[in-house]
């Protein structure tokens, strides 16, 4: 039986292709087929409960993404995916441009990767539409092993993290002061690369302790004020550009409004966004996907950040929300850290009275929301509080 209410509608000239999607998918979900984008169309304004389209790029009378345009305008809570047999770039950029789909994928499609992302569109559609919670869960308390465990991690990691780095710079410029190199200016340049590449990546971890640090004293906060969280999240996808096309992951930011204003410490927030975002590129899949959300309740606004990355081990998912914690943390791991930035990210949704919340498994993705206060509301509790 399907596993949720919601339908997804797909949309493909060929009667054959729908057949069989309808065969290997109808076990998994509610789906509804149109031979055409007016058809779509028509499905669409007669049936609300439509969640998800599945549209083929060259169709008849309307193309795919003209079709997911029409879509965006006419019921922009629709999650929109393409699946099509047009692999080019030009095809995948305008999808996403204009289209604003959340999954490009090219036929033939394997039924699972298929599953996985109407998977992740419905969670999309459901982040959307359902009211918000009145109480986020309490995380559980931390106690006095973890912290001294956690101690004990974070002068393993340090020692690994800040050494290595430093180690580079040391030995680099102990060869630059014996003389020229034997060798052309390219091998300098080279070097002086290599010199200013470690002191890059220790200077970005000195600050992100530097700035964890800052974050734990109520002396140093910085003072709140109103500013456009959609603006920052686009701010943030588009500073990721080139690592976004070196890895192939797409990104899309949706929305229902033009602006979501939020009141609270600016640079903390975009730091916090920051962090998230890194994350979703360094532990996605190649080709993978990130998808941004962005909704309004009554006194608070809320974005949503999931990847369709390696994911976290349920296991590991309390433990990583504590500073200097990591899923992996051996020095031989595959990817370097300090395990600061959910630490430091559940310290800013907190230091600014918003949430953070974060769900994830082993091979399926994660999925981050954080909640931040919108304008008037903190002056609200204030004035109810007096």
């Amino acid at each position: 039986m399907p596993t949720s209410p919601e339908i997804v509608l797909f949309v493909d000239d060929e009667p054959r292709l729908l057949a069989g999607i309808k065969r290997r998918l109808s076990s998994h979900f509610n789906i509804l087929t149109a031979e055409s984008g007016p058809e779509g169309l028509a499905l669409i304004a007669g049936h609300e409960e439509i969640a998800v389209i599945v549209a083929d790029m060259q169709m008849p009378e309307m193309n795919g993404i003209e079709l997911l345009k029409r879509v965006k305008a006419e019921a922009p809570r629709i999650r929109r995916i393409m699946l099509t047999g047009n692999s080019d770039e030009e095809t995948a950029i305008a999808a996403v441009n204009e289209g604003q789909v959340l999954r490009f994928l090219r036929k033939p499609c394997d039924t699972d990767v298929l599953k996985k992302a109407i998977e992740h569109a419905l969670d999309d559609f459901n982040f959307a539409v359902k009211p918000p919670q009145d109480e986020p869960a309490a995380p559980a308390p931390v106690s006095d092993d973890m912290a001294e465990d956690a101690k004990d991690a974070f002068l393993s990691v340090m020692n690994h993290e800040l050494r290595t780095p430093l180690n580079h710079i040391i030995g680099l410029a102990a060869v630059l002061q014996e003389g020229q190199p034997e060798s052309d200016d390219v091998t300098s340049f080279e070097f002086l690369s290599e010199i200013r590449q470690s002191g890059e990546e220790l200077l970005m971890l000195v600050n992100r302790i530097l700035e964890y640090t800052r974050l734990q004293s109520d002396a140093c906060k910085g003072e709140p004020e109103i500013f456009d969280l959609r603006a920052c999240m686009q701010e943030e996808v588009d500073a990721l550009e080139k690592k976004l096309r070196s890895k192939g992951i797409t990104a899309s930011v949706d929305c229902l409004r033009t602006k979501v204003d939020v009141r609270g410490c600016k640079g903390e927030v975009v730091l916090a966004l920051r962090e998230v975002l890194s994350n979703a590129v360094k532990f996605n899949k190649r080709d993978g996907h990130i998808s941004i959300m962005l909704k309004c309740a009554e006194g608070s606004a809320s974005v949503r950040i999931s990847d369709t990355g390696c994911g976290i081990p349920a296991e590991a998912i309390e433990v990583i929300r504590h500073p200097f914690h990591q899923a992996d943390q051996s020095i031989s791991r595959a990817k370097d850290g300090l395990g600061l930035g959910l630490a430091l990210v559940s310290t800013v949704a907190k230091s600014n009275g918003g949430d953070f919340t974060i769900d994830s498994s082993k091979d399926a993705g994660t999925t981050v929301i954080l909640t931040f206060l919108r304008p008037g509301f903190t002056e609200m509790h204030a004035a109810q509080a007096g």
